[in-house]
C-alpha cells in the first residue's frame, strides 16, 4: 500500500533503515552455509558407522529442512522486514511505514513536534547513521538506524520551520546552529546556540 498524502502534501525525503541492520543476517547466512556444507560433507563420507550409512538419506533430508527453516528465520525474515520498512518526511508529518497494511503505519504531525535530536555514537562521521529522537511534549519517539541522521534532522527542522503559522514553543529552538556538542551526547546544536546566534529560519529543503 502506497503512502496516502493529503491535499497539498508532498514527500520531501523517503529512505529505509541503514544497511547495518543486515549485518546480523549476513553473519547468520555465512555461518549457516559453512555449517550445512560441513555436515553434508560429513554425512557423505564412506567410513561412517553402518547405522549412519543406512540412515543417510533421512539425515540429509532432515539437514535440508533445518537449514531451510534457519535460513528463513535468521536471514530472509530480517531482510524482508528491512526491505518493507520506510521512513518518510513530508511537508506535514514524519511517517514510519512497515509492510503494506495500514496498521504498520505511524505518523507524527510536524506541528506536534517540540524538538528533534540526532543521536549518534562517539566520534561518528558527519553522515553516520543513528537514532532520530522526536520530542512530543512529555513523550518522545525514537526512530532507529536512520541513515545520515544529522542530515535527516536538518531536513526535518527545515520542514517544520517552513510550516504556515509555525508555532513558537518556549524553551525550544528549532533553528539550525553551527556549533557542536561534546562526544557521547545527542547532536542537537540548536540548544547550544540558542543565546549565541540570531535565529534565522532555515530555507525550504528540497526532496532528495
Amino acid at each position: 500500500m502506497k503512502l496516502i498524502l493529503e491535499k497539498r502534501e508532498r514527500v520531501l525525503v523517503k529512505t529505509r533503515a541503514h544497511r547495518r541492520v543486515l549485518r546480523g543476517p549476513l553473519l547468520g547466512f555465512l555461518f549457516l552455509v559453512a555449517a550445512t556444507s560441513y555436515l553434508t560433507g560429513l554425512l557423505l563420507r564412506e567410513d561412517l558407522a553402518p547405522w549412519l550409512v543406512e540412515g543417510r538419506p533421512l539425515f540429509l533430508a532432515l539437514l535440508a529442512v533445518v537449514s531451510g527453516v534457519l535460513l528463513f528465520v535468521w536471514c530472509l525474515r530480517p531482510w524482508i522486514r528491512w526491505a518493507n520498512r520506510y521512513i518518510y518526511l513530508t511537508t506535514e508529518r514524519i511517517v514510519t511505514k512497515r509492510g503494506r497494511r495500514a496498521a504498520g503505519q505511524h505518523s507524527i504531525g510536524l506541528y506536534a513536534i517540540h524538538d528533534i535530536v540526532a543521536v549518534v555514537r562517539h566520534n561518528a562521521p558527519q553522515l553516520a547513521p543513528g537514532t532520530l529522537r522526536i520530542v512530543l511534549g512529555e513523550d518522545r519517539v525514537d526512530i532507529t538506524h536512520v541513515p545520515a541522521v544529522a542530515r535527516m534532522r536538518g531536513h526535518c527542522v527545515g520542514a517544520i520551520t517552513a510550516l504556515p503559522h509555525f508555532p513558537a514553543v518556549d524553551g525550544v529552538n528549532m533553528v539550525e546552529g553551527n556549533g557542536g556538542l561534546p562526544p557521547m551526547r545527542p547532536t542537537n546544536e540548536a540548544h547550544e546556540q540558542q543565546h549565541q546566534h540570531p535565529q534565522n529560519p532555515r530555507e525550504w529543503t528540497e526532496h532528495e
